[in-house]
């Protein structure tokens, strides 16, 4: 193959055999020399000894590959998974912290929002009890300053003798008097 002119070399078998190999290399898509070739190449770099069916180096192999992959998966969950999960447990465990207080915070938040409620009624109770006390305060002040009308006004009709800016005075202090009830 090296430039070189190839000589071809001859095995004999039997029918059998050639009956197999030729089934096996149309099942694998080669021809017979290149199937032939492929295997002897195939011994030859993994030292495996065809009489070996069962092939333990092979299974060996597999079982320390495995093994190997079962030791590195061991090591990962022990660098990566185990303190990501203890790192979670934590983080929930503040988040259940935070949801309780974040309850309780709620619940005293309920507690001064039915206090303040409470207090605005009791506010509004008040103002209607001081809307009601200066209704009455303006009714008394209006009464008494018909009443002190009324009195001046009879009081004129008596006679009683003085002067008519006299008169005015001492009404408008006694009207300011009155206001200041």
């Amino acid at each position: 193959m090296d430039g070189k002119i190839e000589k071809n070399r001859s095995v004999k078998f039997n029918l059998q055999v050639d009956t197999k190999l030729d089934n096996l290399a149309r099942k694998l898509g080669r021809t017979k020399r290149t199937l032939v070739i492929q295997m002897i190449d195939y011994f030859y770099s993994t030292k495996k000894d065809p009489m070996d069916i069962n092939d333990h180096a092979l299974r060996n192999q597999l079982s320390q590959g495995i093994n190997r992959i079962l030791s590195f998966i061991k090591q990962q969950e022990k660098d990566l998974l185990v303190p990501n999960f203890n790192l979670s447990s934590e983080m929930l465990n503040s988040l259940h912290v935070q949801v309780s207080e974040s309850a309780q915070h709620s619940l005293a938040l309920h507690d001064i929002s039915i206090h303040l409620k409470g207090m605005n009624r009791t506010m509004d109770s008040l103002n209607r009890q001081l809307d009601s006390e200066k209704i009455k305060k303006s009714v008394l002040i209006t009464n008494a300053v018909q009443l002190v009308d009324n009195f001046l006004k009879d009081r004129d009709a008596i006679g009683w003798s003085m002067s008519s800016a006299k008169k005015d005075e001492l009404y408008k202090k006694l009207i300011s008097d009155l206001h200041k009830l």
